[in-house]
């Protein structure tokens, strides 16, 4: 049976549930700031009870976060799967989250979350209701794939990095997005941007040397395209204090120019197969102060995969 808009606006309606009123941080007690990205969930592969435990450990933390971010690839795959496949991952990650978080959550999509650009596996031909990014904008009750926000003294700002291309997708904020993004750092508050695909990440070149011709070839699909566009709009507003991403499952943090990049590893680390490469399934918590001070954790939370 096709899924329709009054299924989606259901399943938003149960993760509205209700949430307290957003804090202001006040005084030297900082926001304090959930990240999780890449859970990629289902419910195979212990990833629903995996995802479970690594909400609960969140926030179980003390203090327990004021907002939580996601990071994106929220569910296992939506990009080459058929819509009842799509449905079943939604309906894991929209009841976990549901079930878990009782404080503000914003979502940031990603490549996975987006239903149907490989129209070939995923049996659509692009004319469906929900195709592309439809689903996920019409899942949470979102206008548009990227959005901002003030909270605790800071202003918030989430990207969509994801950019359909021939061969799948590339990392790119397009024009119509860097020219609203010029308009949203016009602001004297600290600013932290969040995106899926890293804007930019050494991380990256773990996966990309050859070690034939010695060189180091990070590709569009690992990291954005257009990060010198995004960095100068970053340098005429020292504002801009922090960017978070996903997407590599791997962790780092790089300094340039008065901005910190934070690439913050996975919930889901090898895929709901342990380590990934160098790191274990973790999230991240950053505490932000309203004099644009801030400090994060990557915590490990404790995962084993099924024996």
């Amino acid at each position: 049976m096709p899924i329709t808009r009054r299924d989606l606006l259901a399943s938003a309606a149960a993760l509205a549930v209700t949430r307290p009123a957003w804090p202001i941080a006040q005084g030297s007690k900082p926001l304090r700031v959930g990240h999780m990205t890449d859970f990629h969930a289902q419910p195979e592969m212990g990833a629903e009870p995996g995802v479970r435990k690594a909400i609960a450990h969140l926030m179980g933390q003390s203090p327990k976060p004021d907002l939580v971010v996601t990071g994106g690839d929220l569910i296992m795959d939506a990009f080459a799967a058929r819509e009842d496949r799509t449905k079943t991952q939604w309906e894991v990650f929209t009841r976990l989250v549901k079930e878990g978080i009782d404080v503000p959550i914003k979502h940031t999509i990603g490549n996975h979350d987006v239903w149907g650009w490989n129209k070939a596996q995923s049996r659509t031909t692009g004319d469906e209701p929900l195709w592309g990014k439809q689903w996920f904008l019409d899942l949470f009750e979102y206008e548009k794939t990227y959005q901002s926000f003030v909270m605790g003294g800071w202003k918030f700002v989430i990207l969509d990095t994801v950019f359909e291309t021939p061969d799948g997708y590339n990392g790119l904020v397009e024009e119509e997005q860097l020219e609203w993004l010029k308009r949203e750092v016009e602001t004297e508050l600290p600013t932290v941007v969040f995106s899926h695909i890293p804007l930019f990440a050494p991380c990256t070149m773990v996966y990309r040397y050859d070690s034939k011709t010695g060189d180091w070839r990070v590709g569009g699909s690992l990291m954005t395209k257009n990060f010198n566009e995004i960095k100068t709009v970053f340098d005429k507003r020292k504002n801009v204090k922090l960017c978070v991403s996903g997407h590599i499952h791997l962790q780092d943090r790089y300094d340039y120019n008065g901005v910190s990049y934070l690439c913050a590893g996975a919930v889901c680390g090898a895929w709901w197969l342990g380590k990934h490469r160098d790191f274990m399934p973790a999230y991240t918590v950053i505490d932000l102060w309203p004099d644009g001070t801030w400090k994060h954790e990557y915590i490990e939370w404790g995962w084993q995969p099924p024996s």
